[in-house]
C-alpha cells in the first residue's frame, strides 16, 4: 500500500477550487489502496493536517479538527508519492514542485521547469512561438517594482504608451488577463479606452504580468493531455458560457453554463486541436496530465491557442476528468494512472 499524501488550499486566488477539487478526488479515489494522508495549506500559508472524514472540504469549517504541522519536510520525505492538488500561484507555478524535488519524492503532474513556463502566459507564448502554435494577437505589460505600468516588446524595451501599443497591434475591443492566475480570475473584457487604465490597475493587484489580448469572436474548446514520453489526448470539449466569456462566477456559480463532449464543431478541427495540444504538452516538458484550452474564430475558423494547464480543476464539474471518462477512464481510475505515471523519472 503506498503512502500517498493530497495537498489542497494554498495562497492563491484559486483557493477554493482547489479544496473543491480535493473533495472531489476523495469522494472518488480508491482509498483501500492508498494510506491517505490529507493536508491543506491556508492563505496565510500554514500547512495543517486535515480531518479526512469531512464531506465537503469548501465549506468553511474546513480547519476543524486540524492539526498544524510543524515540520513540512519531514512529512513530505515520509510519503511514497504526492498529489498536490493546488491551482494557480505557489502550488502550479513550479514552487511546490521545487520543493518535492528536493525533498525526493514522487509527485504528480508536470515537473519544475514545465509547470513554471506553464503558469506564466506571457513566457508561454514565447516559447510556443517557436514551434508555430498559432496564437492570437498579444501585449505584454509589466508592472514594475516603483508600480509603473509599461508595455514590454520583443526585445524587452519599455514603453509608458501602453494605448498606442494596443491601438497598433489590436485595437478595442481587447482582453486583459493576469498572466499567473487561472480560473478566469484577473480576466476582463475592455471595450472602449476611457476604461483601460481602470481596468489595467485592477488587473495588476492580481499579477505584475499582465497579456493584453486581442479579442475573437470565438467558440472556447478544450482537450486532455495524460502521459509521460507517449501522451494520450482526448476528444475535444466545448465551453458554453451563460455571458460574453467563460468568467470564474460562470464556471463555478452559473447552472446555465454548459459543456459539451464531443465539442460541436468539425471533425477535422477538432483533430487539428488535438495535435496542437500534443505537442504544446511536449513542448513545455509536460508530465503527467495538462488541460489545453483553444479558441476557435467563427468567422475564419482559425484556430488559436488560448493556454495550457498543468494542474486543471478535479471539481465535479471540471472539463479534465469529464473528458477522461468520456476517453474511457472513469475517474476513480485515473487517481491510479495519475499516481503511476509521478513514478516515471
Amino acid at each position: 500500500m503506498r503512502k500517498l499524501l493530497i495537498i489542497c488550499g494554498g495562497q492563491s486566488t484559486e483557493h477554493i477550487i482547489s479544496r473543491m477539487s480535493c473533495t472531489s478526488v476523495l469522494q472518488n479515489i480508491h482509498k483501500e489502496k492508498y494510506e491517505l494522508t490529507l493536508v491543506g495549506i491556508d492563505l496565510e500559508g500554514n500547512w495543517y493536517l486535515l480531518d479526512q472524514n469531512q464531506h465537503d472540504l469548501a465549506q468553511n469549517n474546513w480547519l476543524q479538527n486540524a492539526q498544524l504541522i510543524d515540520d513540512i519536510y519531514g512529512l513530505l520525505k515520509q510519503q511514497d508519492v504526492v498529489f498536490p492538488l493546488l491551482h494557480g500561484k505557489y502550488g502550479e507555478d513550479g514552487t511546490i514542485q521545487g520543493l518535492l524535488e528536493l525533498a525526493k519524492v514522487p509527485y504528480v503532474g508536470c515537473k519544475t521547469m514545465g509547470s513554471a513556463i506553464a503558469m506564466d502566459k506571457i513566457y508561454t507564448k514565447k516559447i510556443l512561438e517557436t514551434v508555430g502554435i498559432p496564437q492570437v494577437q498579444s501585449l505584454y505589460v509589466k508592472k514594475r517594482y516603483d508600480g509603473k505600468l509599461v508595455v514590454v516588446n520583443q526585445q524587452f524595451d519599455e514603453s509608458t504608451d501602453i494605448i498606442k501599443a494596443v491601438k497598433e497591434t489590436m485595437g478595442f475591443p481587447c482582453f486583459m488577463k493576469a498572466s499567473r492566475s487561472g480560473s478566469s480570475v484577473g480576466c476582463y473584457r475592455v471595450d472602449k479606452e476611457e476604461e483601460f487604465y481602470e481596468r489595467l490597475n485592477e488587473t495588476a493587484q492580481y499579477d505584475s504580468h499582465i497579456v493584453i489580448e486581442e479579442c475573437v469572436d470565438c467558440i472556447e474548446l478544450e482537450t486532455a493531455v495524460l502521459g509521460n514520453d507517449d501522451p494520450i489526448v482526448s476528444r475535444v470539449g466545448q465551453i458554453m458560457p451563460h455571458g460574453e466569456f467563460y468568467t470564474f462566477e460562470s464556471k463555478y456559480e452559473d447552472e446555465e453554463s454548459k459543456t459539451c463532449i464531443p465539442a460541436l464543431v468539425d471533425e477535422k478541427i477538432q483533430e487539428e486541436i488535438r495535435g496542437y495540444a500534443l505537442k504544446v504538452f511536449k513542448a513545455i516538458d509536460g508530465h503527467g496530465l495538462s488541460r489545453v484550452d483553444f479558441f476557435l474564430d467563427k468567422k475564419t475558423n482559425k484556430v488559436y491557442l488560448n493556454e495550457i494547464n498543468t494542474m486543471p480543476g478535479f471539481t465535479k464539474i471540471s472539463m479534465y476528468p469529464q473528458l477522461m471518462a468520456d476517453y474511457g477512464i472513469p475517474y476513480c481510475d485515473l487517481i491510479d494512472q495519475l499516481i503511476d505515471l509521478a513514478f516515471d523519472k
